[in-house]
């Protein structure tokens, strides 16, 4: 150690930084590095519960916590892993049965597990998931049957073009409505000609000959209702004495005298 320092203190000052400086972000690098891995594991974990029989402690037993959706409920004949074999890679176990809470002999539930030996293992239904490996064996298939779906689609699809009869091209002929026939042609030239007789030349209906009075009303350059006569004025105003006589001046139904 003493002879790395005593080297470091011959070699130039700015080497020197420069290879602290190399430290130090291969140092940053490391530990961001484990802190991104470290984020990336899931929250499911497996932990400590205490196995207490009649109020005493007699030990502790391995269960999963927090368990991912797609690792619960595994079913029967399905690989598992049971959480006290959680860090043995080589360890086959699958699920033979399942029990619901409330069962004959099984008040709080279980999965029955059978191991590589044939044995069968009682396990508490927080302490058994789905293996991850069968998860990655699902999505294998999963694009497998979509990569067999897509062939057998391609297959189709190429068959149906071979099965449409092959257009022919006629040389020299011209893209849109065939022409027309020269009797119809020759027809209809002449029906429009005659049309264009019976109305000189001009489109729409014809105009009659009789001419329509029309009646002037005379408002003397005013806008609205015409003005009243004197004798309308007068009989007006004598309707309206007459009423007034009878009500004595007020409005409305006069009252009763019963």
């Amino acid at each position: 150690m003493f002879g790395f320092v005593k080297i470091f203190l011959y070699l130039d000052e700015g080497f020197f930084f420069f290879f602290f400086d190399l430290v130090l972000f291969f140092f940053f690098f490391v530990t961001a590095k484990s802190v991104r891995i470290f984020t990336q594991i899931k929250v499911m974990k497996v932990i400590e519960k205490d196995f207490i029989v009649g109020g005493a402690k007699l030990g502790t037993y391995l269960t999963y916590s927090d368990v991912e959706p797609e690792l619960a409920s595994p079913k029967i004949r399905e690989r598992v892993l049971p959480a006290p074999f959680f860090y043995e890679k080589r360890l086959f176990f699958f699920l033979v049965a399942k029990h619901e809470p409330g069962e004959p002999m099984w008040p709080n539930g279980g999965y029955e597990v059978r191991d590589e030996s044939g044995g069968v293992r009682c396990y508490d239904l927080d302490q058994v998931i789905l293996h991850p490996a069968v998860i990655k064996h699902k999505k294998t298939l999963d694009k497998m049957m979509r990569k067999a779906e897509k062939a057998a689609a391609q297959r189709d699809r190429a068959l149906k073009r071979g099965s449409k009869p092959p257009k022919v091209k006629v040389e020299g002929a011209r893209r849109g409505r065939p022409a027309i026939d020269p009797a119809v042609k020759a027809a209809r030239e002449a029906e429009r000609i005659a049309r264009a007789a019976r109305s000189g030349g001009k489109r729409g209906r014809p105009a009659s000959g009789a001419t329509k009075t029309q009646t002037v009303k005379t408002t003397s350059g005013k806008r609205g209702r015409p003005a009243l006569s004197a004798t309308q004025v007068q009989a007006k105003a004598a309707a309206k004495a007459a009423t007034r006589a009878r009500s004595g001046g007020r409005r409305g139904r006069p009252k009763s005298t019963r």
